[in-house]
């Protein structure tokens, strides 16, 4: 086994800010040095009281969540299956993670209360979890789970041909994994990659590195996509949850099984093995680029439903009855955010153009992405439409920056979109969200998270259905606003019809995504 050891290059910056605020000094080389011989003598303490060694790589929404879960992982006898070790860089973006987990705090903002309970007891309590940046801890691992971003460059590529992909740094990872990984180690990518990535990327560089290691053994690779849900249920969809997965061979498949029956309740929730790594990395890019599509769908429907005056919340209910064929339609909506549905269908369309043996053109998929990166701009429509003499010098307040209610993910966040319009159009802004202090992607723009600051703009845009705009900000709108500040756009059905009447009586004019019925109440207008 490889005993000499590789650290990062951590001196071009040396603090990491978590979106709290809370900055951490990166450990210098030397540091990272003496911390992972503390960590061999742990692996080697934890081997010996019978646990596997599971390396994370990547502390991210999904990484640090399948650490917490594998970490959960018991035993007949109920004592930790694994001692896990999270792993990320030495870098600005990626210590704090790092430092919140080994501090026993979940860095991810979530309701979901399982998650940091789950972290904080494996870290103070078992024991079995920690983090750290140095790459070397690879060599350490029975299994490695990659868990890395491979992200698209350009989410709004115009043609098939000008896709490209951030290939440099995943590539590097799989680098590291390979000058480190044991003869017998399983690696598990559960990272969304393009179609034929596993046969035709990953295992080449795992055994091009292997080979420099004069390692002969049969390379162990599988692929098992993850359906995680950074809401509510985060904990539930990594535990309680199918899986589809498959390895290069029948050593990987059966070993990877086995490492997903661990931790997965398969009893209920059986996995469900494809015959290759290509297909299991192809049904990620389908399952999601087929949600992405069903929301670009509904958007033309939105469109017709609000000109007939027609409440089309109502005729998608209505639909849904019909189980198990139509009971997935999706509702009008403000737009559509996150890691994966912006940028899936290009992944799948990249495969096609690089990997598959005829050129594919993914037309109706691609024309889905564009036509729901475009659905903010609906709503800015919809208050133009009430906002007298334009949008220059008005202030509009716009409520929701995360992609999904109750958490922090600002990933691609519609939000951005609607508002560089508004300020291009001479709009003051005011951005609230309860669970966003900093907006990650877009640091020059404050986030209130007060929202008494919105009561006093001259339109309101209700973005994300976040809890407390159900429960207080109605409230506050009708009996708080100023005379001034009665126009309300709701994109996500956060206003109900009982509330709308209320606030248009209140004085309040109203008009919502998919409400067509409103318009035909002339909500809009004065009353």
């Amino acid at each position: 086994q490889e005993k000499s050891l590789t650290f990062s290059d951590s001196d071009k910056a040396n603090q990491s800010i978590a979106p709290d605020g809370t900055v951490y000094p990166i450990p210098t080389i030397s540091t990272q040095q003496t911390q992972f011989d503390t960590l061999v003598q742990e692996v080697e303490k934890q081997r010996a009281q019978g646990c596997q060694i599971v390396v994370v790589q990547g502390l991210g929404f999904v990484g640090s969540a399948v650490a917490a879960v594998i970490a959960a992982a018991r035993n007949a006898s109920g004592n930790p299956l694994y001692f896990v070790l999270g792993l990320d860089l030495p870098s600005p973006s990626g210590y704090w993670k790092v430092a919140k987990i080994n501090d026993g705090v979940v860095p991810i903002v979530s309701p979901d209360l399982e998650l940091p309970k789950l972290i904080h007891d494996a870290v103070c309590t078992t024991k079995n979890l920690c983090a750290t940046v140095c790459e070397a801890a690879c060599a350490l691992a029975d299994v490695i789970v990659v868990d890395i971003h491979l992200d698209v460059l350009d989410r709004l590529a115009d043609n098939a041909t000008d896709i490209e992909l951030n290939l440099e740094s995943f590539s590097a990872a799989m680098h590291t994994v390979g000058r480190h990984m044991r003869p017998d180690t399983l690696v598990l990518i559960e990272t969304t990659v393009p179609a034929g990535t596993s046969e035709q990327l990953v295992a080449p560089i795992l055994r091009a590195e292997r080979k420099q290691r004069d390692i002969d053994a049969p390379l162990l690779l599988a692929h098992a996509y993850e359906r995680v849900m950074p809401g509510p249920n985060y904990i539930h969809s990594i535990r309680h949850f199918w899986r589809t997965f498959s390895g290069i061979d029948a050593a990987s498949t059966a070993k990877a099984r086995d490492f997903l029956t661990s931790f997965i309740e398969t009893e209920h929730y059986p996995l469900w093995e494809l015959e290759d790594t290509n297909s299991s990395e192809l049904a990620k890019l389908m399952e999601n680029s087929y949600r992405a599509a069903n929301i670009a769908f509904i958007h033309e429907w939105t469109l017709l439903a609000e000109n007939m005056g027609i409440n089309l919340f109502a005729v998608v209910d209505s639909i849904r009855v019909r189980k198990g064929s139509h009971d997935n339609m999706r509702f009008p909506g403000f737009g559509v955010g996150g890691y994966c549905l912006t940028k899936d269908s290009l992944l799948a369309q990249w495969s096609a153009m690089n990997w598959a043996s005829e050129e594919v053109h993914l037309d109706m998929t691609l024309a889905a992405l564009k036509i729901n990166h475009q659905m903010p701009l609906h709503t800015l429509d919809l208050l133009k439409q009430m906002i007298e003499g334009g949008l220059e010098g008005k202030t509009i307040a716009v409520c929701g920056v995360a992609y999904l209610p109750e958490v922090a993910d600002t990933r691609n966040s519609p939000t951005e979109l609607l508002v560089d319009e508004l300020h291009k159009a001479g709009a003051t802004v005011i951005v609230h969200d309860s669970y966003v202090p900093t907006w990650v992607e877009r640091p020059d723009i404050p986030i209130t998270q007060a929202l008494t600051d919105c009561l006093e703009a001259d339109g309101i845009v209700l973005a994300v259905p976040h809890r407390d705009y159900r429960d207080l900000l109605l409230t506050m709108i009708s009996e708080t606003l100023s005379a001034s500040s009665k126009v309300i756009v709701d994109a996500q059905n956060v206003i109900s019809d009982e509330k709308a009447q209320m606030l248009h009586n209140a004085g309040c004019r109203l008009l919502g995504v998919g409400k067509g019925h409103w318009k035909k109440r002339n909500y809009q207008c004065p009353q």
